[in-house]
Formats: C-alpha cells, sequence, structure tokens
C-alpha cells in the first residue's frame, strides 16, 4: 500500500505541475490593438540624460494617455534611411484602438511633445499597424 500512495503522490502531483505550466503559458495570438512608430534622428546636441529622461516621460505617459498600453523608445539596432534622411532612433506606442491612437495624434500631450521635438531634427518616419 505505501508504494501504491507514493506512485499515486507522484502521479498527482505531475498532473498539477503540468496543469499549471500549461495554464502559465502565453499562447501566440494576433494583437487587436494599434501600433505607431516613428523612426526619427537625433539632434547632435542630445546627450545621454535628456535622452534617458524623454525614455522615463514617454514610459509616464502610459496612464496618463486614455488606451496607451504601452511605450517603447531607444536607438535603432541599424539606422534606416527615408527620403534622403538617416534615422537612429524610434518610439513606438501602443493604443487599445484606433480611435484613442487617433485622439493622441490629435492632441500630443504636453511637455512631453515639446520635450521630444527639442531633442530630435524636424520630421519622421511614421507609420501604424493595426492588429485584425
Amino acid at each position: 500500500m505505501p508504494t501504491t500512495r507514493k506512485t499515486l503522490g507522484v502521479v498527482l502531483g505531475g498532473v498539477l505541475f503540468l496543469s499549471g505550466w500549461l495554464l502559465g503559458q502565453e499562447r501566440a495570438a494576433t494583437q487587436k490593438t494599434v501600433i505607431h512608430a516613428a523612426a526619427w534622428t537625433a539632434l547632435d546636441t542630445m546627450t545621454p540624460q535628456q535622452f534617458d529622461n524623454f525614455k522615463k516621460e514617454s514610459a509616464a505617459l502610459v496612464g496618463q494617455v486614455r488606451g496607451l498600453r504601452r511605450v517603447w523608445v531607444g536607438k535603432l539596432r541599424a539606422p534606416i534611411t527615408a527620403d534622403g534622411n538617416q534615422r537612429n532612433y524610434g518610439l513606438i506606442v501602443e493604443f487599445d484602438d484606433v480611435k484613442t491612437k487617433e485622439a493622441y495624434s490629435a492632441n500630443h500631450p504636453e511637455p512631453w511633445y515639446g520635450n521630444f521635438n527639442k531633442l530630435r531634427k524636424p520630421g519622421s518616419t511614421n507609420f501604424d499597424v493595426v492588429g485584425e
């Protein structure tokens, strides 16, 4: 009988472990959100401290801008050239839907947008991805 109990305990423990592991796995799925991406060129005068401050300001927008889920700011792994301009930094923002992204575009949050414009050369290369 003790061997049967041990075997049963191991089997039940294994089943519980596997159940928890399976529930914890992320499922690959197409997202229904909207991603706005901007590749931009930093001013030659931008300091590392200014860039760090901008990253913190950008992250703080989540929770302040309705429908904004996530923000990524960083240097591009490899610069891209668009319309004869080399872009070396990127900004990605994720929104709940097209409506909240359009509201953001129509009225960029201040002073964040003003600070962004102080770090970059005029213009950027932008595109949106609408999840389906």
